[in-house]
């Protein structure tokens, strides 16, 4: 007896090629299809249906037309403000899970498939809350995930007579699967390797959150992460042959081939010129924007302080190799550059602590063997993620990477004069950085005042009433 397994996760809202993927998951024809989260927030055409056209997102529908069996919560489905997320639970067809948020949502599925009782634990992130910028969870309790998922896969396996548990975690890995070598830092956002070595119970283990892509069989559990942006999807196939159960996982990525769903609206919306610009503000690698002032960089900090009325800027790029904005700019460039929905916050900053969140950005850089500089995760485990770095505008300063890390700025000048620790400022920063997430507390502050349009928006906004764009650097960052 054989059936299978799909397992989708961080879709992140990219219909086009998920009505790839959903074509070749049809064919197939799955006992149990699963989604592990992130499903909608993301992508340009989820900006678009939330922010634009406000109607419910198309890839809502493909997912009821496919017939997936459960979703697990994603940290970025809380995004949304709580109307949307049950808007969007009511619109689904099938249910949405996470045992480590009771009282809001149920903690597993069951179904049987083939005469074996089949149960699905889902667990998020309990950092989800951590991360949330518009007070989505305040009134909902995110329980330990370890722990919860340790409990809930020892119930379903005691009181519910599961004989296969799968274990749908909304999380990574904190250590590699095959060494046990640390790979991120153990503060409880990604558990996965824990979970793995130290439940009892599981036979199949999907993970996200890391967009990683993963199959592989450890001490005989299927682990799987089928990567993102519906790049691939998870198949587990499962045997039964003699009473004894089987399984291997696989990957299966998309066939390219496959016409995908069209979106003419969105696409010409997307595609509308909003300005000029009088030179070409792109970018063609990682380190071009991160290690000097551009003119790109220049014109999100003068963005963000002409809306915002701060002193000063910090600006975050997205971990995009290809960025910036060409002579011709349309919408879809911007949503390029500003893939996320923040809102622009100003908070009080003393030089102490801009002085602090500064090293902190400096730390994920260091010099490899060839003395280039590189990113520190790519010379030295755990080390700081690449997308936990800000440049600041309205500042003059510097960064020596030969210097320890905390010892990094070397110069810090505010309208040439030496920026003291006790000095305060007003500083314009997103609403994401604003939680304080990733070693930066200083700038989890009640804010002064915030701007009610997101930056995206405000960005296009800003295009159109300044082009044609001509861009001067005002202060000087460099790092050596």
């Amino acid at each position: 007896m054989k059936f299978s397994i799909i397992a989708t996760s961080d879709i992140h809202g990219h219909t086009e090629r998920f009505s790839q993927l959903a074509q070749m998951i049809a064919k197939r024809r799955p006992a149990l299809l699963i989604d592990n989260g992130d499903f909608l927030q993301g992508s340009h055409l989820s900006y678009y249906y939330d922010n634009i056209v406000h109607k419910q997102h198309p890839q809502i529908e493909l997912a009821n037309m496919l017939g997936y069996d459960v979703a697990i919560f994603g940290n970025h489905e809380f995004n949304y403000p709580p109307e949307k997320i049950q808007a969007m639970r009511k619109a689904c067809k099938f249910p949405w899970i996470a045992a480590n948020i009771p009282d809001f949502a149920q903690g597993y599925f069951i179904k049987e498939i083939c005469g074996l009782r089949v149960a699905v634990v889902g667990v998020v992130t309990h950092f989800t809350k951590i991360w949330d910028e518009g007070n989505t969870t305040k009134q909902l309790q995110f329980e330990q995930a370890f722990e919860c998922a340790k409990n809930t896969v020892k119930y379903v396996r005691e009181a519910e007579k599961a004989q296969l548990v799968i274990l749908s975690y909304h999380g990574g890995f904190e250590r590699d699967l095959h060494t046990g070598h640390q790979v991120d830092v153990e503060q409880g956002e990604n558990e996965g390797y824990r979970m793995l070595t130290e439940i009892e119970g599981i036979d199949i283990f999907i993970t996200g959150h890391q967009h990683l892509e993963i199959a592989a069989k450890v001490n005989g559990v299927s682990v799987v992460q089928p990567g993102a942006n519906a790049h691939c999807f998870a198949q587990i196939d499962v045997v039964i042959e003699h009473g004894v159960l089987s399984h291997e996982p696989s990957l299966v990525f998309i066939d390219s081939t496959i016409k995908t769903m069209e979106f003419q609206e969105f696409d010409a919306w997307k595609n509308e010129v909003i300005g000029i610009a009088d030179d070409d503000f792109t970018y063609g690698d990682f380190f071009a924007p991160r290690i000097k002032t551009t003119a790109y960089t220049q014109l999100l900090h003068n963005m963000q302080l002409h809306f915002s009325g701060a002193q000063i800027s910090v600006a975050e790029l997205p971990y995009h190799a290809q960025g910036g904005l060409p002579g011709v700019i349309t919408r879809g460039q911007v949503l390029h550059n500003m893939p996320r929905p923040n809102r622009l916050l100003v908070v009080e900053l003393t030089g102490a602590e801009i002085r602090r969140a500064i090293e902190q950005s400096a730390a994920v850089f260091a010099y490899n063997q060839e003395l280039e500089i590189d990113f520190s995760m790519s010379v030295l485990y755990p080390e700081p993620q690449p997308y936990i770095y800000d440049l600041w505008g309205g500042i003059d300063y510097e960064i020596d990477l030969l210097k320890p890390v905390g010892q990094r700025v070397t110069k810090l000048l505010y309208e040439g004069c030496a920026v003291e620790d006790e000095a305060s400022f007003e500083v314009a920063v997103n609403s994401y950085r604003a939680t304080g997430a990733h070693q930066f507390p200083m700038f989890k502050k009640q804010a002064i005042r915030e701007t009610k349009k997101f930056m995206p928006e405000l960005m296009m906004e800003y295009i159109e009433q300044n082009s044609p764009l001509s861009i001067k650097l005002k202060n000087t960052f460099q790092m050596k």
